[in-house]
């Protein structure tokens, strides 16, 4: 799995937030104020679901996940969710898609929970001193391009049932000792028929 860079993630959120601007304006003369902030909303989340799908490596379901999410996404909009909700949804989706997709412990998975809410937070805050759409929506994926720092596992490797000597677990300096004894072995075996 190849993941995105730091400065891919970086570059994604100018290119999201320059085109926020004039998808508000779009939407807003085509649907109303209210309906084009949450189709916003929609769109930014569905681009980047996407995006991520893309770049994770992953074939299996990646298409059953991006369909799905666009259901979530579209029936947040048809069922006249509140703002917030949509948001909140948009969110969800962002942090479960990248969890799956990125991570393999559950230290990860909260780790990119934690990244989603503090982007979120950090969007609603610039909104409120601004009033900017864009720098939002920048501050938003700006935090989000760090998640490349999250490792996808952080928990200990379960240690099998063969590495166990006496009762006591073996770490990894004493398995590379013995693998260095058996190819040694290897070596001496081969050379000696």
């Amino acid at each position: 799995m190849q993941r995105p860079t730091l400065l891919e993630g970086i570059l994604v959120a100018l290119v999201v937030s320059l085109a926020a601007s004039p998808v508000v304006f779009l939407l807003s003369l085509l649907l109303g104020p209210v309906m084009a902030g949450k189709a916003v909303i929609v769109v930014i989340a569905y681009a980047y679901i996407v995006y991520l799908l893309a770049q994770s490596g992953r074939t299996a379901g990646r298409t059953t996940l991006a369909v799905l999410s666009l259901l979530a996404l579209l029936a947040s909009v048809v069922f006249e969710a509140r703002w917030t909700t949509v948001v909140l949804i948009a969110v969800a989706l962002v942090w479960g898609i990248r969890a799956c997709t990125y991570s393999r412990s559950p230290v990860a998975w909260l780790l990119h929970g934690g990244l989603c809410l503090l982007g979120l937070g950090a969007a609603l805050w610039a909104y409120t001193h601004s009033g900017s759409i864009v720098l939002a929506v920048w501050s938003f994926f700006l935090l989000q391009a760090l998640f490349v720092c999250v490792p996808p596992r952080l928990a200990q490797q379960p240690v099998a049932e063969g590495d166990v000597a006496g009762g006591q677990e073996v770490d990894g300096f004493v398995q590379a000792h013995q693998a260095a004894q058996k190819a040694l072995g290897r070596l001496r075996t081969s050379a000696v028929a």
